[in-house]
C-alpha cells in the first residue's frame, strides 16, 4: 500500500471514469499556467511583467516533455498560440510581450514527438534582435531567433524530408508591423528554421531562405493559405510615393495579390492572382489583439475577413486580413469581378507606376 502511495504522489494521477480517462495532472497545469498568464496580461508595469513572464515560462517547461502535451487541446489559453503541425509531428508554444516603450518581446517553444512515447524533444527559442539583422537571410536556430507569432503550419515533402512552412506576425516597432514566411525542419534531432525555397520573383533563379513583409502600422495585409488556389496569398505592398522606397512605415497594400504556389521543389512566385474564398467554412483561429500585446482565439467564417469587420479574426488594426475576391461561376460574380480590376487600375494609377517584375522580399 505504501508503495502505491508514493507512485500517487510523484507521477501525474489520471483519473478514470465511464466515460473514459481524464488527465487530471494536465488539467491541473492547464489551469495553473492559465493564472499565470492572466498575470502577465493584467501587469501594469515592464518589472512585473518579467517576474510574470519567468514564472509562466518556469510552469510550462514542467509539462512540455509529457508527449501527452501534443494532443491535449488547452483551450483555457487564450493569450497563448498552441498550433500543432497538421501531421502531429511538432507542437508550437508561442506568445509575446509588449512593454511600456511599445517594444515586443516574443517567446516560443517548440515540441516535438519521439518514438514509443519517450519524453518530447523540446526547443526554447531564444529572441535576438541585437546580433541579428532586421531581415536575417542565414539559416538560424532556435538560439538565434528574430522573434515572431506563428499562426499557421504548412507541410511539404521534398525527396525523403517533409519541410515545413510557418507564417508568422510581429509588431515590429512603433510604425510597422511585419509578417513573415520561413521553413522548419530538422537534421537528426537538431530543428533549422530558413532554407532556400522561395523564388525571389517571377522568373527569377535566386531563391531566398525567408520572406518578410513589413508595412505601416495603419494598413492591414493578408498572409495565408488558401485552399482552392492552393497557394499562400498575400498582398502586394508598395510605397505611397515612389520616393518612400524602402521606408517601410509607409508601405500599403496595392490591391492586388500575389501568391506562392507548391511545385513539388520551391514555392514559385506568382503576380496578380485571383483569390478564392471558402465560402462558409467556419475555422478557429489564434490571433494576436489589438496593439499585440495579447492574444486570442476566435471561431471565425472563411480565410478572408473583412479588416473592419469588429468579429475579424485579425482585429483591432494590429494584424488584419484584407478582402479578397470571391469568384464564382455566376454571371454576377463575373461582373464584379471586372469592376474590380478597374478599381485596382486606379489605385496604382495613383502612384504612377508602371508594370515591372514584381518581388516577394519587398526590393519594388
Amino acid at each position: 500500500m505504501r508503495i502505491l502511495l508514493a507512485i500517487l504522489l510523484f507521477v501525474p494521477s489520471l483519473l478514470f471514469a465511464e466515460d473514459g480517462e481524464i488527465d487530471t495532472f494536465l488539467v491541473h497545469k492547464e489551469k495553473v499556467i492559465g493564472e499565470a498568464l492572466s498575470k502577465l496580461r493584467g501587469a501594469e508595469d515592464d518589472g512585473t511583467r518579467e517576474l510574470y513572464n519567468i514564472e509562466l515560462q518556469s510552469e510550462l517547461e514542467q509539462i512540455l516533455e509529457d508527449p501527452r502535451v501534443l494532443d491535449y487541446p488547452f483551450e483555457s489559453w487564450t493569450t497563448m498560440s498552441t498550433i500543432t503541425s497538421p501531421d502531429g509531428e511538432f507542437r508550437i508554444f508561442n506568445w509575446n510581450i509588449e512593454d511600456e516603450n511599445l517594444n515586443h518581446s516574443h517567446y516560443c517553444y517548440l515540441v516535438r514527438r519521439t518514438r514509443s512515447n519517450k519524453p518530447n524533444y523540446v526547443y526554447k527559442f531564444k529572441e535576438n534582435t541585437v546580433e541579428l539583422p532586421p531581415r536575417p537571410t542565414n539559416t538560424l536556430t532556435p538560439d538565434m531567433w528574430y522573434g515572431a507569432l506563428y499562426y499557421k503550419i504548412i507541410p511539404v515533402p521534398r525527396g525523403n524530408k517533409t519541410f515545413y512552412t510557418v507564417l508568422g506576425f510581429s509588431g515590429e516597432d512603433r510604425m510597422t508591423n511585419q509578417k513573415l514566411i520561413d521553413v522548419f525542419y530538422f537534421k537528426g534531432r537538431t530543428l533549422r528554421m530558413g532554407y532556400p525555397m522561395f523564388q525571389e520573383a517571377k522568373d527569377s533563379k535566386r531563391l531566398v531562405r525567408r520572406v518578410f513583409f513589413q508595412y505601416s502600422q495603419r494598413a492591414m495585409i493578408s498572409l495565408n493559405m488558401n485552399e482552392k488556389l492552393g497557394g499562400i496569398v498575400f498582398d502586394h505592398l508598395v510605397p505611397e510615393q515612389e520616393n518612400l522606397k524602402g521606408m517601410y512605415d509607409f508601405y500599403i497594400p496595392d490591391m492586388t495579390y500575389d501568391a506562392y504556389k507548391w511545385d513539388g521543389k520551391i514555392w514559385r512566385y506568382e503576380e496578380d492572382v485571383i483569390a478564392y474564398n471558402n465560402e462558409n467554412k467556419r475555422i478557429r483561429q489564434w490571433h494576436p489583439t489589438d496593439g499585440g500585446d495579447s492574444s486570442e482565439y476566435d471561431e471565425v467564417r472563411d480565410f478572408w475577413i473583412n479588416p473592419v469587420d469588429p468579429n475579424s479574426p485579425v482585429g483591432g488594426g494590429a494584424d488584419a486580413t484584407a478582402p479578397v475576391e470571391d469568384v464564382r461561376d455566376s454571371k454576377d460574380k463575373r461582373n464584379g469581378k471586372k469592376k474590380s480590376k478597374k478599381g485596382r487600375r486606379k489605385f496604382k494609377d495613383l502612384f504612377k507606376r508602371k508594370k515591372k517584375p514584381r518581388s516577394a522580399i519587398g526590393a519594388d
